[in-house]
């Protein structure tokens, strides 16, 4: 495994250019795609882009089984309930998001949504890591928390910040902090 940090988004363009990516979902595991807030989605429609990239998706029993294994210290079911919906990034007939171009995003990082700019990195009971998805480029390529923040171009700090931020706009209430 090689350590060496790459500056991102070049580590995601590389990624696009070899394969599936976290920017892709197989067919039939839409209901599973992170939900975007009322914000994100502001953001992106002020960056140019119209209401066909978002889809309005029902909160199935399996979308909220998910969120809650990803969020286990955060309230799921107030902010998503069974019988709700949520927005997420719409995708194409071969599950890739709208926004997936040859070179990785096409949004600038500033109007992506959260999950997108955290993406390897998470918060997960308290504790700030990273998921270990085998077709992430980065996971392959960093070994340590350390160098996988520099290849995601960003520091603790920042992922914490995030992470909170994206959670707050969810609607989410958090019962913990994010340590190191």
């Amino acid at each position: 495994m090689n350590d060496t940090p790459t500056i991102h988004p070049d580590v995601c363009r590389r990624c696009a250019a070899v394969g599936r990516t976290c920017c892709a979902v197989s067919s039939g595991d839409e209901e599973y795609c992170f939900p975007v807030s009322t914000a994100e989605m502001t953001a992106i429609r002020g960056a140019g882009e119209g209401a066909e990239c978002f889809v309005l998706a029902a909160n199935t029993p399996g979308f909220v089984e998910q969120l809650a294994v990803l969020l286990p210290d955060c309230d799921i079911g107030k902010a998503f309930p069974l019988q709700g919906s949520h927005w997420r990034l719409a995708t194409t007939a071969e599950g890739r998001c709208v926004f997936l171009g040859e070179n990785g995003c096409r949004l600038e990082r500033s109007v992506r949504p959260f999950y997108c700019r955290l993406f390897p990195l998470w918060h997960f009971e308290g504790r700030l890591t990273w998921f270990t998805a085998e077709e992430c480029l980065a996971n392959r390529e960093c070994s340590s928390l350390s160098s996988m923040l520099g290849a995601m171009g960003t520091d603790s700090a920042e992922a914490r910040a995030l992470h909170r931020e994206m959670c707050a706009k969810l609607g989410l209430e958090c019962s913990s902090k994010v340590k190191s």
